[in-house]
């Protein structure tokens, strides 16, 4: 039964994260507040949740138990104690890549819902950079544990674990700045929108695409990296553009 249930997650998140990565761009190139971005951007979300929400369990699932979950791959396997040693790694990147779009839907959502960042000082909202803070030290601390994994080197764990505390801590800062600039609950819900964007199309080419990749030896690891890079230029572009500009005198 709970093989059924991580297959029926697995064909789920792989369906739902093609349509993700079409839907990021509809509220993205359609006029801000205008009723395509409003309403493809609903659909864009509750799909995030459900792709996030299924990598999450999924990861849980197999990090509890991956003699069970990935039993195949173990038997056929002439280093067993490796192989696990890869799933262990490949999971606990996708818990820590699942917990940070998560993040990133709820921040989105609830700085366009409460502009005040008083307002997000709840329980539902502050749960969330807990657990991705919580969860980004813990994949720190395997990334210097010098454990050396097939998928590639132990900075793929310290990377995704400094972005993860960097935000975290920038948005329980948010919720407790006393000034808020003009427009920064937009820049605020486009940033972390355009992070979930990264977080799916990181997703797509770092697990989704790795056996296409595989052939290319340490270039396959741009499929972590550039996304990221390309969505943080993005996310500055948008930014200075929604920055307040200054007073002539």
């Amino acid at each position: 039964m709970l093989l059924s249930l991580h297959s029926t997650l697995l064909y789920t998140h792989i369906l739902l994260g093609v349509l993700a990565m079409g839907l990021f761009w509809v509220p993205m190139l359609t006029r801000k507040g205008g009723l395509n971005h409003r309403r493809f951007g609903r659909v864009y979300v509750w799909t995030m949740y459900t792709v996030a929400g299924s990598g999450l369990l999924m990861s849980i699932m197999v990090l509890i138990d991956p003699g069970y979950f990935k039993a195949g791959a173990i038997a056929r396997s002439s280093d067993p104690a490796a192989t696990i040693a890869a799933i262990r790694s490949m999971w606990t990147l996708l818990l820590l890549l699942s917990i940070l779009t998560i993040t990133g839907v709820v921040n989105g959502t609830m700085v366009l819902k409460h502009k005040q960042p008083h307002e997000l000082r709840r329980f539902s909202y502050l749960l969330w950079p807990v657990a991705l803070f919580a969860v980004s030290i813990a994949t720190l601390l395997y990334g210097l544990s010098g454990i050396r994994t097939p998928i590639g080197p132990n900075w793929l764990h310290l990377i995704f674990a400094t972005l993860g505390l960097v935000s975290s801590v920038q948005m329980v800062q948010y919720v407790w700045q006393r000034q808020l600039n003009h427009k920064r609950w937009v820049i605020e819900h486009l940033s972390a929108m355009m992070g979930t964007g990264i977080a799916v199309y990181t997703a797509f080419f770092a697990f989704g695409a790795r056996h296409i990749l595989a052939n290319f030896g340490n270039w396959q690891l741009l499929g972590w990296i550039l996304p990221g890079v390309i969505g943080t230029i993005a996310i500055h572009y948008w930014t200075r553009k929604y920055q307040p500009r200054p007073q002539l005198s």
